[in-house]
């Protein structure tokens, strides 16, 4: 398939946030779509989105015919992936999915461009995208493995409350306005009021990150210790990050890999260090600040880093592998 081929492309969930933002992101990278077909699950069927500026009404995936279409965008749920990308496989169509449902099956490949791209190369018909925080911490670990290897990582992640989706958003949103107004909240999508408010999270999707990040490094001697909470921030996941290096790396040498390491911007300079809210919301890049040596031996780094969940985490991710898949192996 050469570059210049026009693709029928669907997307599943397309009135998520991450459907929503994988539109967006097809049409400002100029991905080559010839037709777009806007699939949805679960009532949105019948709404309508848009793409390139026009509006696309949405399917239902339940009895799309996935015959004559190229590839396909999951950006539904695991169980929607799981019963339908099997049908879209079947029809000859390309599965790229953005759900925890074929991450860590072997003979599916797990994907982040910027750190195993040559994984595509022996590809079958279903990819994998990492979960967002997987993607965050594995864009900017590759660089420093490469070099000096990495024997543990101690993680911690600051969540953004859209990795609940839509609903995730309008939770906090509703609750924020409700008690600077003096008002009483409910909750429904977090266990407890998440405005102004931190909620540990120990979900099997987040224990899963140790595995995902062994899989993308192709190294699966590497220890990881990860845990995470909800934060009352809208889009943009932090992360701090501990980690031991198998030859030593000084705070200085890491900010020169990271400085040159694709899909990463370092904002390290004195009293300068990136924000979820001020700085990774709609952007494309991992920003990496606090680079920090830490015991004397030399093999131990701090980094605090920040990225748009929706969008580095998820949307980019997915069109990135479709835009290599189509430059080198469709």
């Amino acid at each position: 398939m050469s570059e210049s081929r026009q693709l029928s492309v669907a997307v599943v969930g397309a009135t998520g946030a991450v459907g929503e933002a994988v539109l967006t992101v097809l049409a400002e990278r100029e991905f080559p779509v010839a037709r777009l077909h806007a699939l949805g699950s679960g009532g949105a069927e019948g709404d309508t989105v848009m793409f390139a500026e026009r509006p696309r009404r949405v399917l239902p995936v339940a009895t799309f015919d996935f015959a004559g279409c190229d590839l396909a965008l999951f950006c539904a749920p695991a169980a929607v992936a799981q019963q339908h990308a099997p049908r879209a496989v079947a029809a000859g169509c390309r599965v790229i999915d953005a759900s925890a449902g074929f991450r860590l099956e072997a003979q599916v490949p797990l994907v982040v461009p910027e750190v195993n791209a040559e994984a595509l190369a022996a590809a079958g018909a279903v990819i994998a995208s990492p979960d967002a925080a997987s993607v965050q911490l594995a864009t900017v670990l590759a660089p420093l493995a490469r070099v000096a290897g990495i024997e543990q990582v101690a993680l911690t992640t600051l969540l953004a409350v859209s990795a609940r989706g839509r609903a995730g958003v309008d939770e906090l949103a509703g609750q924020t306005a409700r008690l600077l107004n003096a008002q009483s909240v409910d909750h429904n999508v977090f266990p407890a009021q998440i405005a102004f408010n931190l909620i540990p999270d120990f979900s099997e999707a987040q224990a899963q990150t140790g595995a995902e990040l062994r899989r993308l490094l192709a190294d699966e001697s590497i220890a990881v210790s990860a845990g995470c909470a909800f934060a009352p921030v809208f889009y943009g996941h932090s992360q701090v990050v501990h980690l031991r290096t198998r030859e030593p790396l000084t705070a200085a040498a890491a900010r020169k890999l990271l400085a040159k390491a694709p899909g990463v911007k370092v904002m390290d300079r004195a009293g300068d260090y990136p924000s979820p809210v001020g700085d990774s919301v709609g952007q494309d890049v991992v920003l990496v600040g606090k680079v920090r040596q830490g015991s004397d031996s030399g093999r131990d780094l701090t980094l605090w880093t920040v990225a748009d969940n929706i969008r580095k985490g998820a949307a980019v991710n997915i069109v990135q592998i479709a835009e290599t898949l189509l430059k080198k192996h469709l």
